[in-house]
């Protein structure tokens, strides 16, 4: 009886661990850059009680007892599969293909990784994301933080499909004639983006699982190109998730359902006792 609890009370917290998650991507799935969490399951404990015999030619074999085994929670990932792009203001971005952009919000003492192109530009005359300084290549090559842009106005920035950062002095002009601002957004790439970990807002950080950045580059190549004046949807299928999280609850019922009948066996017992 007491396995038969213990076993239902794991299954209880993974389940519980894996509904946690799920309600996680429902709350963000209209969250720009958003990249659901994906949980997985595995057994343990296995019970084997012993491993069978062979069959000779007086007798036949039989086979191993065994009654099942344990579950836990095996692993949790981020998935990095393309949200929908959607149409978004001129200073928007969005990557079509593995790239990620470079952030930082302690002036690149530290970095991290985002794929939310729904810049703004602070009263500095910063470019961020989320709060985040974005960071790109200036005039000489170097990587460093777009900043100094000499218009707080969205509508009078543009992204051309090279990443270079253009800005018109006058925008309601009937033809507006954009100067380069000197940037050209940066971007990166890993080769196992699913175990990075959440950062701040929807950036990711780099961890053992993850391995090192590629080194920053423009539009093209591995990173993919560039989708300007676009945005990249949260990946959350919510139909999906709902049915998921429906999923998850039966099985949580379903093991507090065993947790009683042994509770009421045994209680059972110890009353025949008394």
């Amino acid at each position: 009886m007491l396995d038969m609890m213990e076993n239902a009370k794991n299954a209880i917290e993974a389940y519980n661990d894996a509904l946690k998650a799920s309600s996680a991507n429902i709350a963000n799935m209209n969250v720009t850059g958003y990249k659901k969490v994906d949980v997985s399951f595995q057994s343990i404990f296995e019970k084997v009680l012993n491993q069978g015999t062979a069959a000779n030619n007086e007798t036949g074999g039989t086979n191993p007892t065994q009654f099942g085994q344990g579950m836990a929670v095996s692993g949790v990932s981020i998935d990095f599969s393309s949200g929908e792009f959607i149409e978004g203001n001129s200073l928007n971005l969005a990557i079509s293909g593995q790239g990620l952009f470079i952030v930082s919000a302690n002036g690149g003492s530290s970095f991290a990784y985002t794929r939310a192109g729904n810049f703004e530009i602070d009263a500095a005359g910063n470019l961020s994301s989320n709060g985040m300084q974005v960071y790109g290549f200036n005039s000489s090559g170097a990587l460093v933080p777009i900043a100094g842009l000499p218009s707080g106005n969205q509508s009078d920035y543009k992204w051309n499909s090279d990443g270079t950062l253009t800005y018109t002095p006058d925008s309601t002009a009937t033809t507006p004639t954009y100067i380069n601002t000197g940037y050209t957004i940066a971007l990166t790439y890993f080769v196992n983006p699913n175990g990075l970990a959440q950062g701040q807002g929807t950036s990711f950080l780099e961890t053992p699982a993850s391995g090192s950045p590629a080194t920053p580059q423009t539009t093209g190549g591995a990173v993919g190109a560039i989708k300007p004046g676009q945005l990249e949807q949260s990946n959350v299928f919510y139909l999906g998730e709902t049915i998921d999280a429906l999923e998850l609850q039966r099985a949580m019922s379903g093991n507090l359902t065993v947790i009683k009948m042994a509770s009421d066996m045994i209680s059972q017992f110890i009353n025949r006792l008394s």
